[in-house]
């Protein structure tokens, strides 16, 4: 992420249970992105009471560079960890933050069963930003 100079894109996490009815405060939201130098943690907050983060600032390629034909992507991607207690945490992977974008990722989660010590992990389809989301269970 450092080749790129740094401009702004922003995310809301809006979480959820109940088919996404009913909103959860208090989950804690962290997000990361894997780097050359290895995983860097970008932000750790806690939702409020309608079960949303504040909006958060994260970097991403300058409008520039991202329209330039020798960057291979004008956004960088970054994963969203969601934790609640008495809840199944969730992993969501390889969120698109685009310069300038404020992106809203909401995210289900469901009723913790017995030991699950792994995150349920959800991989988003690199750069296909309207499709569903696949779920891995069991990672």
């Amino acid at each position: 992420m450092a080749e790129y100079p740094q401009a702004l894109g922003f995310l809301v996490v809006a979480v959820t249970a109940g088919q996404g009815t009913i909103p959860l405060p208090g989950a804690l939201v962290t997000v990361s992105a894997q780097t050359e130098d290895g995983p860097v943690l970008y932000r750790a907050v806690r939702t409020d009471a309608s079960g949303r983060t504040p909006v958060l600032e994260l970097p991403a390629p300058a409008k520039s560079e991202s329209t330039s034909p020798d960057q291979p992507t004008p956004y960088l991607n970054y994963t969203v960890n969601v934790a609640l207690p008495g809840y199944q945490t969730e992993e969501v992977r390889d969120i698109s933050i685009f310069p300038g974008i404020a992106s809203t990722l909401p995210v289900q989660l469901s009723p913790a069963t017995g030991k699950q010590s792994q995150p349920n992990i959800i991989d988003l389809p690199p750069e296909v930003l309207n499709s569903p989301p696949v779920r891995k269970e069991g990672r």
